[in-house]
Order: C-alpha cells, then structure tokens, then sequence
C-alpha cells in the first residue's frame, strides 16, 4: 500500500501487512504511523490522496481526495467489493466511465478518472461545494415552482448533451444525484456510472438498475432503453420537487414497480393546487408510462420548460375547449353567428333578395340532378368492366392453378421422403452424445451396439444417408476404446519398472538423509546457543518497538474518538475502532516473549477501560436523549420565568410544564450547560453509570464540564487531559483556515488548545 508522510508530504510505499504501524520515511527519515486501512486518511489510491469520508451510497463509499497530479480537490467514489469482483461489471463499467468523462458541460459533474489500484475499483469526479436536492428537500418540504422549472430545464440540458454526445443513459436520475452548487447551479452527479444505449445488450437481462420510487416502467420490464427512460425519472423527481411526495411510494421494491407499471399517476395540481395547469401537464406527459406518450428526446422537454417559465401555456388540446375558448388550433379567432335578422328598411331590396335566393336555389337544385344521372352512368361503365376483368383472370390463371398443384404434389412427396424414421432419430440421438461427450469412447461404443442390435432396414435416401454417419462415428468409437486398451497395458508395464527404480532409489536417499541427520543435528546445537542470544536483542528491540507504535496508536484513537463521536459515529465507529484495538493488544498481551507482554499490558488495560467508558456514555445518552418518563418529574432552571418540570424525553425533545402547569416543548441540545448537566446526572445515575459522565462530556466536545465532574478523580483526571490534548492535536493537523478559527471561537480560552495549537504552528509554519 502508498500513503502520504505527514512530515515531508512524500508518497511512501510499504506492505499491506503493516498497516497500522510506525515505520521511517524514506524521504526525510521521519518516523510515521501507516494508515490503519488503504481507505484511511492519507492512503494512496492510485493518483489520489484520501482525506475523509463524505457520503455512502449503494454502490460504494465516496470520499475528499487530493489529485496529485494535477493539484485539485476531487471526489473518490470507491465501488463496492461485490461489483469490484464482477470482472464483467469492471470492464463495462470502466468502458462507461470514460465515455461519461468525455463530456465537458456547465451542468454536469466532470469525471476526472476511472480505474483499479490493487483490486479497488475507482471513478473520480470533481467535488461540488454545495448539497444534494434530497438535502434540499429534507429540510425545505417543497421545492417552490420557479426554482423547480430552473433546476429540472438545467438537469434536461445536461441529459440532452450526454445523449447527442455519447449516446449515455443516466438510469438513476433523482434527487440524490442532482447537486446544487452554492452559488444555485444544478449539477448530475454520477453520469460516469451511467449506461451507454449500444451496449445495454451486455448486461445481464435480469439486471435492474435503477431507484424504485423514480425507475421507469420499460426499465422495470426488460423493454430497450434510451433518453425517454431518463425523461420518466426526471419526471418523478419533478414531481417529488413540487408536490412534496413521491409520485408512487409503497412497503416494498415490488409494490412501488407494480404501481409504476399500472397505476394511473395522480396529477400534481390535484396534489398541490399552487402548481400552474402547463407545469402539470408537463410533468404528466413525462412520465406516461408508454415511452411513445412522452416527450421523444428532451430537447422537446427544454422547450416547454422554457415556455412555461415566460408564462406560455400549452394551448388546448381537444375541440371542445377550442371552441369555448374561441380560438382555432392556429390561434385565429373563430366568428360567431348573431342569431339576429339584419334590416335595411327597403321592401323592394328585400323582395328582389328573395327572388335572387329562389333562383339560386332551382340552379343548384338542377346542377344536383345531373350530377347524379352522371355518377349512376359511370358507375355501371365500372361494373361491366370488372365483370369482364374477372371473366378473362380466371381463364388467364387456370394454367397457373394446375401447374402450382403439381408442384405442390412434388413437395409433398419430397417432405415424405425427407421425414424421420425411427432410423434417422436412433443415429441423430448417438451423434449428439458424442458431440456432448467427445471424451466418453465406451459409452459411444455401447450406443451403438444397442443400435446394431435393433437391425433396421433402410429403405429411403435420408436412412441410407444416416446409416453412412452411424458407420464413421461407430468406427473411430470401435478405433479409440482399443487404442485406450493397448495404453492402459502398456502404462502398467512401465510403472513395474519404474517401482523398482523408486525403490533402489529410495533406499540410497534414506542412506544420504542419515548421513545428513547427523551433521545436521551437531551444527543445531552450534546454532542454537547463538539463536538464543540473536532471540533476546531482538526481543528487547521488538518491545521498544512496539512501545512507541503502540503509543502513537493511543494517541490517535484518542483524539480521533472525539472526533468521530462529533460526526455522529459513536456506535459504528468509535466502539468498534477500540475493541478492534483491544483485540491486537489482548493478543500481544499474552505472548510468549514477556518483553512484549509486559509492554501491551498497560495499553491493552486503556483500552478496556474506554470500551467501559463508551458503553456507559451510550447508556447515558440513551437514557437522557429517549429516556421518555425516566427523568419525569425533574426539575430545572429554565428561561426568565425560573423552575419546570420535565414530564418526558423522547429523541432528545423534552416536553415540560412550568410551575403554573401550561405544557411547553423544547430541545435538549438548547438547554444552557448548567441544566442540560442536571438531567445528564440524572441519567447517568439512573443507567448505572454515573462514574461515565466525565467520559461522555469529553465525548460530545463539552471539555470544561468534563474537567469539572473529572476534578476529584484521578484516574477520570488523567484520562480527561490525555483525551482532550490528543483531540487537539489530531483536529489541528486535519484542519483548514476556517476550521482553526472555528475551533479557536469554541476552545480558545483552554490551556490545552492554546497548547496544541503553538505546537502546531511550530510545525507549520517554522
């Protein structure tokens, strides 16, 4: 494994067995700690130095990097073991990746490289300084209109470029994997993970790939897949922006799949009715669950998102609503009948009018008639001569009938004679067991003989035919089971020969070996009185190196402990970091070399004296944070007003009464520290823990009240400053500007972090 000195800032390759260990830089001669995994801190993935872990996904864990080559921050994905093992997976996936890498656009997050170090499967894009919309949503319920129509026509955008460009399919557009940046761009994360239309023929047929609340319904089916599949999910996740809720939910996988694929999509409107009619319309035609339904590629879609926020609606869609809006489909205004009589007060204009009107009605009256006599004439020119057209094709094709009727005979008799016999499938069955056991002589040779022994008579051209086929497969069955015969004798005869040799030969070998014992056990005495000696140096070198490991090691833990627990990692790091540490010291404990016991001893008891302190710290938090009626009838200091009390904690909100008994509800963590200590006491006391309290302060990053309840103890003393001044100096050396400033608002009036921090400039800045 590589990982980056933290002294001279140089890449140090050593052996995967010594993670975890002190060794010496062989660039500046510093002696460093290995990271404990190829994923911790300072580990070297391939062109990339890791700093942290930010985020977890289904297919693996992303993580802050450094390029070293190019000098940038980038985000490290590292897949999951179970797709890095699938070598058909690794090479598609790979093949994808670069295709996706190829793509430069302002509203895609840009790969930067794919690859695989040492059996870890990579894909390195560049870090976003902002959040997800699934972040978005979580705090903010609903997504406002306008700022969904820009984010979904910025995310189209990108689609529409990934599919004219490389032809690449998404197939996991949601909420998680659209980025907003911090100055309000939308950004689609993993593109690099996506698919590419042509080769969507390799994947396994069985395979889904996809969200279930967002997957489209020929994704759920097998059916192929292009931009309208990405256009469906970009729908429902629309639909999630505005509405609040997901478009179809369920208990499980299948129910939301059956939902996608039969149950009609309520439409937004009905769900939010702040929602303008064109924005639902769009959303629904998205996600028509027949892909001819939607938007064809979403170019279409851009348009209508643009439309819809200047304001432009869809015009109507069926006749009826063209008619009562009074605007005809190309938008000219449709005249409407008055009903009235128009008047122009002049009889003789008005008889004239009528005669006019008569007369024009007797023309078009007479032009009818002879319209028709015209039509009624043609049409019996037309009968007559298909009748005779008829007359004349059935004479014409006579011919044709009986020459197609004997060739039809022909064909029968040919079909007959090319029909199988019992004959025919006999041989048919014993060519096909040779083709599957081409090594499987015998049992070739007694199909056939069970064949001979059924006598058939051939009697058309395709029997005598397979009857030639039997023959040459009978033959070179017959030809090898002799010649394996012929082998197997003749490998008898020769290991005979070759048993004696072996048994001449043995016994000149066990001669040689006595010989050989002998010397051999005159130089072991020789050499065991200078073992011995070599054995104790190194034994005393082994302890003195195992001392300083062991001590950077608490270090570490020590202060990485505080940080973890700040991270929200008590349970699913923290604990498990030391019991896994426990264990190596347990074990070099009780080794036979003494030296080596005697120094992990007083490591080893530290750390089971902190597993101690974590399980009580666990229990403390369990009791005050969901105590739930455990500190029911607690009173403290609250506000202006003075006393409450408490009448139950659950998921740290306390729900109280003040003294005239009107109930009130607040958050613990907004306790000032002098109250939240009240109820943490009484918590501890009633988990059993109470001489934990100083540990679970010192845990939660509340030194000043751990040093406070630590003060009469000597031992919880001693381990309150060791923790705290490791914390100190393990956060300085992982910290940026802002971060040390942010810590010098919190802690700057400690002895201990004034400390730290001048040793760390010190370092830093010499």
């Amino acid at each position: 494994m590589r990982f980056q000195c933290s002294s001279c800032g140089r890449i140090v390759a050593v052996d995967d067995i010594d993670a975890g260990i002190m060794v010496q830089c062989g660039h500046c001669g510093s002696v460093v700690q290995v990271p404990p995994t190829r994923l911790s801190r300072g580990s070297v993935i391939a062109d990339f130095i890791i700093r942290r872990a930010i985020g977890q996904g289904g297919m693996g864990t992303v993580y802050l990097s450094h390029q070293i080559t190019l000098d940038r921050p980038a985000a490290l994905k590292i897949l999951a073991e179970s797709y890095a093992n699938n070598a058909e997976f690794v090479a598609l996936f790979i093949k994808e990746a670069r295709a996706a890498a190829k793509l430069n656009h302002p509203h895609i997050v840009q790969a930067y490289a794919v690859g695989e170090d040492d059996g870890l499967l990579y894909f390195a894009m560049e870090n976003i300084d902002g959040e997800t919309m699934k972040d978005v949503l979580e705090r903010e319920g609903v997504i406002p209109v306008d700022q969904a129509l820009n984010i979904i026509q910025q995310i189209a955008e990108a689609l529409n470029y990934a599919w004219i460009e490389q032809k690449l399919i998404h197939c996991d557009i949601k909420p998680d994997n659209i980025m907003l940046t911090s100055t309000g761009r939308a950004k689609l994360a993993d593109l690099g993970l996506a698919r590419v239309t042509g080769d969507m023929s390799d994947a396994d047929d069985d395979e889904v790939m996809g969200t279930p609340q967002y997957i489209s319904p020929e994704a759920l089916t097998g059916a192929p897949m292009d931009a309208r599949s990405d256009i469906y999910s970009l729908g429902a996740t629309f639909y999630q922006f505005v509405t609040g809720r997901l478009a179809f939910d369920g208990g499980t996988a299948a129910e939301i799949a059956k939902k996608h694929l039969t149950e009609p999509l309520i439409p937004p409107r009905s769900v939010n009715k702040d929602i303008p009619e064109s924005v639902s319309r769009i959303i629904m035609k998205m996600m028509a669950k027949n892909p001819s339904m939607r938007y064809q590629d979403a170019s279409e879609l851009i348009d209508d998102l643009r439309n819809a926020r200047r304001g432009k609606l869809a015009g109507p869609s069926t006749d009826s609503e063209v008619l009562s809006s009074g605007v005809s489909r190309t938008g000219t205004r449709i005249a409407r009948p008055s009903g009235g009589t128009v008047l122009d007060g002049a009889g003789d204009r008005q008889n004239d009018r009528a005669r006019n009107i008569y007369n024009l009605k007797k023309r078009q009256q007479d032009e009818a008639r002879r319209t028709r006599s015209v039509i009624l004439i043609a049409c019996l020119v037309l009968l007559v001569s298909l009748i005779a057209a008829g007359v004349l094709f059935y004479f014409n094709n006579a011919k044709a009938r009986e020459e197609r009727a004997r060739k039809e005979a022909a064909e029968a008799k040919e079909r007959e004679l090319q029909r199988d016999t019992p004959l025919t499938l006999d041989v048919d069955e014993i060519v096909a067991f040779s083709r599957a056991n081409p090594t499987d002589k015998r049992g070739l040779l007694e199909k056939c003989e069970a064949f001979i022994a059924k006598n058939y008579e051939p009697g058309k051209p395709k029997e005598e035919q397979a009857l030639m086929t039997f023959r040459a497969v009978f033959q070179e069955a017959d030809e090898a089971v002799m010649a394996t015969t012929r082998d197997l004798e003749s490998r008898k005869l020769r290991r005979q020969i070759a048993q004696l040799k072996d048994e001449k030969e043995a016994a000149e070998d066990a001669k040689r070996r006595a010989e050989q014992a002998a010397e051999d056990r005159r130089k072991a005495e020789q050499y065991a009185q200078q073992a011995e000696q070599l054995r104790k140096e190194q034994s005393a070198r082994t302890a003195m190196e195992l001392s300083e490991r062991f001590a950077r090691q608490k270090e570490y833990f020590a202060g990485r402990m505080v940080e973890q627990t700040l991270l929200g990692h008590l349970e699913d790091r923290v604990e498990k970091d030391y019991a896994d540490w426990f264990q190596i010291l347990d074990r070099h404990a009780q080794d036979s070399d003494e030296a080596v016991a005697e120094v992990a001893r007083p490591y080893r008891d530290w750390a089971r004296s902190v597993l101690d302190n974590i399980a009580g710290a666990k229990a403390i938090r369990e009791n005050t944070y969901n105590g739930n009626t455990i500190l029911a009838e607690t009173q403290i200091g609250y506000g202006p007003s003075g006393i409450c009390t408490v009448k139950s904690i659950s998921n740290g909100l306390v729900k109280a009464a003040m003294v005239d008994g009107k109930p009130f509800q607040f958050e613990l963590e907004d306790l000032p520290q002098k109250q939240r200590l009240v109820l943490l006491k009484k918590g501890a006391g009633e988990a059993g823990h109470s001489d934990a309290l100083y540990f679970y302060l010192l845990l939660y990053g509340d030194f000043t009240g751990a040093k406070t309840i630590a003060a009469d103890d000597e031992s919880a003393k001693e381990i309150t400053a060791y923790v705290i001044a490791s914390y100190f100096k393990h956060v300085l050396e992982d910290s940026d500007e802002k971060e040390r400033a942010e810590l010098q608002a919190k802690y700057g009036t400690m002895r201990e972090f004034r400390t730290a921090l001048s040793a760390w400039n010190k370092q830093h800045n010499p």
